[in-house]
C-alpha cells in the first residue's frame, strides 16, 4: 500500500517531468557580424519543377521593366504604373483589370496586392485612394468591391489570411504595426507597435506554406504569428543597431525572402537622420551584405552571388536588388527580354554548358524577340 509521502514523492516526480518536456525552446540567434562562411546560390537549391513562361506580348499589353507579378496555379497577374494586366499561368493574355489615371476605378500607383487562390479574387490598395481596399473578380475580371482599410496610413503589405480575413503592416501608424481587417472593411484586431525605438525599413508579413510570420522593424526578432499570438523562430545579432536615439550610423536589417528551406536577410549599414517630427528619418545606405540562413539548422552564409543552373547562366549580382520573388509556395524570377536573351547568347559561347541546358536555351533564344514582354521563370519552392 503506498504511504502518502511516496504519493507525494510520485506527483513531484510527474509535475517536474511535465514542466520539463514543456519548456519552450530558447529562441536561435542568428549572428549576422561574424560569418566568414560564403555561397553562390544556384537556382536548384531554391526551386523545382520549373517552368518557362513567355508572356504574351502586343503593343496594347506592353508591361514596364518595373512590373511586379502575382502568380499561382491558374493566374498571372501583372502590376504596373500603367495597368493592371491578367495572364494565364502559360503567358497568354487573359485581360486588363485596370488602367492608372484619376477617373472612376483607375488606380495611381498600386501600392499593396495579393490573390485569394480560393475564391479568385484581387485585392489591391493604391495611393489614388489610399483608403480603400478594390477587390476583382479574376474570373470575369469585374471589380466586385470596396471596402475600407480603417487606417489613415499609406499600406505597406498585404496577405490574405483566408476567404474573408486580410492581414495588413502600414508605412506608419501609431495604434498596430500589423491589423486583420475582414473583407467587408472591418478592422478586426491588431499588434501594437513595439516599445523600442529602433529604425528598420519596412516591417514584414509573409505566408510559407501554412505559417505566418512578422517581423517588426523596430527590432530584429523574427516571429511565427496566428491571430495575435506571437511565437519567436529567431533573432538576427546585427551588432550596432541603429535606434533613434544613436541618430548617426548603424544597422538594420529587412527580409527579401522567407521560404520553407531558407531565408535571405539584408543587412544594411547606414547613416540616417531623424526628422523633425522624430518619427520618419532619412536614410543613407553605404552598404549592403545579403545572407542565407538555412532553416534546418540556422547556418549562416553570405551571399557572394547567384546562377540561374536551369539557364546555366550566372546572374548579375546585386545585394540592394531583389532577385527571387516569392507568392506562397511557389516563386519566380523576371527577365527583360532583352537581357535575357544577351545572357543567353553568352552562355552559348561557353565551352563548358551541359547539354540539356544548351539545348534548353537555344530553343528560347530562338524564340523570343529583345522587344518581347518580360520572361518569367516559375518554380516551386522547395520543403
Amino acid at each position: 500500500m503506498k504511504t502518502l509521502k511516496n504519493v507525494l514523492l510520485l506527483l513531484t516526480i510527474c509535475i517536474t517531468s511535465i514542466e520539463c518536456t514543456s519548456e519552450k525552446k530558447s529562441t536561435p540567434t542568428i549572428d549576422l557580424q561574424n560569418t566568414t562562411q560564403t555561397k553562390l546560390v544556384n537556382l536548384s537549391e531554391m526551386l523545382y519543377d520549373i517552368n518557362i513562361v513567355r508572356l504574351e506580348t502586343s503593343e496594347e499589353i506592353m508591361l514596364s521593366e518595373d512590373a511586379f507579378f502575382l502568380v499561382n496555379a491558374r493566374y498571372i497577374v501583372a502590376i504596373d504604373l500603367e495597368k493592371i494586366l491578367q495572364f494565364s499561368g502559360e503567358g497568354e493574355f487573359i485581360r486588363a483589370l485596370a488602367k492608372a489615371g484619376r477617373g472612376p476605378d483607375e488606380f495611381i500607383r498600386a501600392e499593396v496586392y495579393d490573390i485569394d487562390d480560393k475564391n479568385d479574387i484581387l485585392y489591391m490598395n493604391h495611393r489614388g485612394d489610399s483608403k480603400h481596399i478594390l477587390a476583382y473578380n479574376l474570373k470575369n475580371g469585374e471589380l466586385i468591391k470596396k471596402f475600407p482599410t480603417g487606417i489613415d496610413n499609406l499600406l505597406n503589405q498585404m496577405i490574405v489570411v483566408d476567404d474573408s480575413t486580410l492581414v495588413i503592416t502600414a508605412r506608419m501608424n501609431r495604434e498596430y504595426n500589423l491589423f486583420y481587417l475582414s473583407t467587408s472593411g472591418e478592422l478586426i484586431n491588431g499588434i501594437a507597435p513595439p516599445k523600442e525605438k529602433g529604425i528598420g525599413l519596412m516591417t514584414t508579413i509573409g505566408k510559407v506554406s501554412d505559417n505566418y510570420f512578422y517581423m517588426p522593424k523596430e527590432y530584429d526578432t523574427l516571429y511565427v504569428f496566428e491571430n495575435l499570438d506571437l511565437e519567436p523562430y529567431c533573432f538576427f545579432d546585427v551588432g550596432d543597431r541603429f535606434t533613434i536615439d544613436n541618430n548617426e550610423t548603424g544597422n538594420f536589417i529587412f527580409l527579401p525572402v522567407i521560404a520553407p528551406r531558407f531565408i535571405l536577410v539584408n543587412k544594411v549599414h547606414a547613416k540616417i537622420q531623424v526628422n523633425d517630427d522624430a518619427e520618419t528619418f532619412t536614410m543613407w545606405g553605404d552598404e549592403s551584405t545579403l545572407f542565407w540562413i538555412d532553416r534546418g539548422d540556422f547556418s549562416v552564409s553570405k551571399i557572394k552571388g547567384f546562377h540561374n543552373d536551369y539557364f546555366g547562366i550566372d546572374e548579375a549580382f546585386d545585394p540592394w536588388e531583389d532577385y527571387l520573388f516569392v507568392s506562397d509556395d511557389l516563386a519566380y524570377i523576371n527577365y527583360a527580354s532583352f537581357e535575357l536573351k544577351q545572357s543567353i547568347e553568352e552562355a552559348l559561347d561557353s565551352e563548358n554548358l551541359d547539354h540539356d541546358v544548351k539545348q534548353r536555351i537555344s530553343s528560347l533564344n530562338e524564340k523570343i524577340d529583345e522587344n518581347d514582354n518580360p520572361i518569367l521563370i516559375i518554380g516551386k519552392l522547395k520543403k
